[in-house]
């Protein structure tokens, strides 16, 4: 199994149940509060390596409490933290408001925004096997990053989360687009060209829809008892990448994401609810 390499967001989630949103200038009463390792980056990393990837995590924590438990969970993990670069910012922090199995979440980026100018990228990557990417920091890290996989003939693994208005030369140079069903609609047409070899919209419990140049292929979704679906995307992007690692077809691949993914959705907690390999297997 090749290396995954993880370029990304590394933050401190902190969560709380409701019954009910709260309305302007409304205060109302939230139960089951979490403090937990979060940042879309990170989470991906972690289901990589709980599925049993080599992962190595790229990206930045504050010099506070928060970020020294977010490199103390990446390394109880086995993920190699060697380029997790403190800095002189807060740690990036996530508000999570869990109402009736879906979620709303608020980021504030702290660290994650904090990449300096000049880091060893090259060689990074170029040893890489894979390259996962998001977009919770500045796109010019990610941007760059992509330039240099290509260089290097890494396979790219993007999630356009959170959605923004990227370039279609930028997108077209990525090999797996993993956007959910929203974000697809936001990007744009015709990506499919150059070095794009699929588009993987996931749907939820419908499945995922691979677009390729062949068509677009349905693969079906586990039906579970939905507990909290929050990391269950990162969870679907960081299983794709050991897939294709193995050796898997796209469409296996896909598949076996999906187990992953479901499997998510029954605990409580991004990373607390990523399935082991065993799980899935079983």
């Amino acid at each position: 199994m090749g290396k995954i390499v993880v370029i990304g967001s590394i933050n401190m989630d902190i969560s709380t149940e409701l019954h009910d949103l709260p309305q302007i200038g409304e205060t109302i009463k939230g139960s089951n509060v979490g403090i937990s390792p979060g940042g879309k980056g990170a989470n991906q990393a972690v289901a990589a390596a709980k599925l049993g990837g080599d992962v190595m995590m790229v990206g930045m924590i504050g010099d506070d409490a928060f970020g020294a438990d977010a490199l103390a969970n990446l390394n109880s993990h086995c993920i190699d933290v060697t380029n997790v670069w403190t800095v002189s910012e807060t740690t990036g922090l996530a508000m999570i408001l869990r109402e009736n199995g879906d979620n709303r979440i608020i980021v504030a980026p702290g660290a994650n925004n904090a990449w300096p100018d000049e880091l060893p990228l090259e060689t990074i990557i170029a040893n890489a096997s894979i390259l996962l990417l998001q977009n919770e920091i500045p796109f010019t890290v990610t941007e760059k990053a992509v330039d240099i996989a290509r260089l290097y003939d890494v396979p790219t693994i993007f999630d356009p989360a959170p959605v923004d208005q990227f370039p279609l030369s930028f997108l077209r140079k990525i090999t797996y687009l993993t956007p959910n069903e929203t974000e697809f609609k936001q990007l744009p047409e015709d990506i499919l060209q150059d070095e794009t070899k699929a588009v993987l919209v996931t749907q939820g419990k419908n499945g995922v829809e691979v677009h390729d140049k062949t068509g677009i292929n349905h693969v079906p979704s586990f039906p579970v008892d939905v507990v909290d679906s929050t990391g269950a995307g990162d969870t679907f992007n960081g299983a794709f990448a050991v897939a294709m690692t193995s050796g898997k077809t796209v469409q296996d691949a896909v598949a076996f994401a999906n187990q992953a993914a479901a499997l998510s959705t029954t605990k409580i907690g991004a990373q607390k609810g990523m399935p082991k390999l065993s799980e899935i297997e079983d």
